[in-house]
């Protein structure tokens, strides 16, 4: 039996598979090493059985079948493409500015649970990154704050605002959102995709559509990280690596 999807606030179908994957991070970096391959499955498979748990009660009536622009082919390619654009995007200051990156250490590691699990290892954090986290995150930051934003101050449901409906007020809060949810030296480049991918959202009015192009540009940085070892040399002539993007 479905539920009603005006029952309540309609809040936790959006906050608690986001605050699932925040918790299970915690609660990751708290275990032993030994325990990071299960987790790269673990993580996502939960949060995303939660999406889809609400969904199959009927939340979610923005990310239908049927968004207001369809996900013809011709649009399709033009996710990916400015997917790809926004990649560039994320890379290119890291690139040119060598102090804007992290201190080494942090990377992520597709050998940590030995050379003959690397295929596998890649899969999950392909599933994860690529697949997952644009699924949750776009209905947190851009279905639910970025309507939120428009009627935290007043009677209003969050649900009768249109998606991708501009205002001032709420594309400073979806950003700042985005920001809080990545560390610190990300900020540099978070600013300028979540802002870049907002006036794409505006323009094709579907949910669907952010989701592929999230998806496209986590994916693209993972196809970086494991195609592009030493393809490119920083503005010191340095060999470049990707893998602290992911």
């Amino acid at each position: 039996m479905q539920v009603d999807e005006r029952e309540g606030h309609g809040w936790w179908p959006y906050v608690v598979p986001y605050v699932a994957f925040l918790l299970l991070s915690e609660v990751g970096a708290r275990l032993p090493e030994a325990a990071s391959p299960f987790l790269l499955a673990i993580k996502p498979a939960i949060v995303l059985a939660l999406v889809l748990w609400f969904r199959a009660g009927g939340a979610y009536p923005e990310w239908s079948s049927h968004p207001p622009v369809r996900m013809t082919a011709p649009r399709f390619v033009q996710d990916v493409l400015v997917g790809l654009a926004l990649t560039a995007v994320w890379v290119a200051p890291y690139l040119l500015i060598p102090a804007l990156r992290p201190e080494p250490g942090g990377e992520f590691d597709p050998a940590m649970a030995g050379a003959a699990w690397v295929p596998v290892i890649l899969g999950l954090r392909l599933f994860g990154y690529a697949l997952v986290t644009p699924l949750f995150e776009e209905l947190f930051i851009r279905s639910f704050v970025m309507r939120v934003a428009e009627v935290w101050e007043s009677d209003r449901d969050f649900r009768d605002v249109p998606i991708a409906q501009y205002s001032a007020r709420s594309l400073l809060v979806t950003t700042i959102v985005f920001c809080l949810g990545h560390v610190p030296w990300e900020w540099w480049v978070c600013v300028p995709w979540i802002v870049l991918s907002s006036l794409w959202f505006y323009h094709r009015r579907s949910l669907s559509a952010l989701m592929v192009v999230h998806a496209t540009t986590n994916a693209a940085l993972l196809g970086l990280a494991i195609f592009g070892e030493g393809w490119l040399t920083d503005t010191q002539g340095a060999p470049f690596s990707f893998w602290f993007f992911v």
